[in-house]
């Protein structure tokens, strides 16, 4: 990672979370990471921009930069992890704004509202800041799903369905702007950062992610990713790949897990449509089909979670998605 950062200009940064005194107060690791990176930002200048990565992160395309993201410019970026449900926790993309910061502690403060059954620390807390944030109905609904986990380990339904339920109020990954800043959650496969394993742990110098999380084998780092690690010299026959190889290696993984991605060829985000390519952009602010926000004036929410036990299954976003794209075609292009 730092020949990595070398290479292309970047800061490196390993930080423990022992740093600073007010983080302490979160026992969790996870949620202390946000603490600090949030305290961390106060001393860089205004706009510097952070990719916070986990540790088993490796580089796969070490020669493609991460210009992409950082022109895209939101405050906050995070992305929908591949084959689970959730919205990833580990490595997301913030600049130094007051919305970035605040956004980070009011995540690490969701330590002191943990449910006493599995809720995957961070990970699960992580859907409902987002929530907070862009101001979706039916966050107190997820709330108090979130609250009253008390399944352990073993029995990962009640998790599910909570997860479900954040997904049913965000919709599809969008680019959110607010009146105070802006967070962006990409689609899957079209972060700078991807579970490997889904990917066949190959990539491209073109396109796609340019890092692969979940690689925690160092022989692997080693041996498959790079011929010379401390020259950085990545072993191009054991990873790279064309960009049409490694495209075809997304869609075939979007076609298997219908679960997970939208099906046809009508929608912007639909991977017919340009999983091939990496080209699922997330849907803009205003674009439909777009969730309700809660209407201060009003003060009334129209947000339903359906117990449907198919739509729990599906997490590309929301149950309205297949009928809302074949009405409003004309939207999407």
């Amino acid at each position: 990672m730092r020949c990595y950062a070398d290479k292309h200009g970047y800061e490196m940064h390993v930080l423990n979370g022992s740093e600073f005194d007010d983080c302490k107060q979160f026992q969790d690791f996870f949620f202390r990471k946000h603490c600090t990176v949030s305290h961390f930002l106060r001393a860089k200048p205004a706009n510097y921009t952070a990719a916070v990565l986990d540790g088993d992160v490796v580089v796969a395309a070490p020669s493609r930069g991460l210009d992409k993201w950082v022109r895209h410019g939101a405050d906050v970026q995070l992305y929908n992890r591949c084959l689970l449900h959730e919205i990833m926790a580990g490595n997301y993309m913030v600049r130094n704004t007051p919305f970035a910061r605040d956004f980070l502690m009011r995540w690490a403060n969701y330590y002191h509202k943990k449910p006493p059954g599995f809720s995957s620390s961070d990970n699960g807390a992580i859907q409902l800041v987002v929530m907070e944030t862009v101001n979706v109905e039916g966050f107190q609904t997820c709330y108090d799903m979130y609250r009253n986990l008390t399944a352990g380990v073993d029995n990962l339904d009640p998790y599910w369905d909570y997860v479900h339920c954040t997904k049913e109020a965000l919709g599809p990954a969008r680019a959110w702007k607010m009146h105070d800043g802006s967070l962006t959650l990409w689609p899957r496969l079209e972060f700078f950062s991807a579970d490997g394993v889904f990917l066949n742990k190959k990539a491209s110098e073109k396109v796609g992610p340019i890092m692969h999380h979940g690689i925690k084998d160092h022989e692997e780092v080693v041996n498959l990713y790079y011929k010379d690690l401390e020259k950085c010299e990545v072993n191009t026959d054991g990873v790279i790949r064309s960009a049409m190889a490694v495209g075809a290696y997304a869609l075939d993984l979007a076609h298997s897990y219908p679960e997970y991605f939208p099906e046809g060829q009508k929608c912007r985000q639909c991977p017919d449509h340009c999983m091939f390519t990496f080209s699922c952009e997330p849907l803009e602010d205003s674009e439909l089909p777009r969730p309700r926000q809660v209407n201060a004036s009003s003060g009334t929410e129209k947000f339903v979670l359906l117990d449907d036990k198919e739509l729990r299954e599906h997490s590309w976003g929301w149950s309205l998605w297949s009928s809302a794209a074949h009405d409003l075609v004309s939207a999407f292009f």
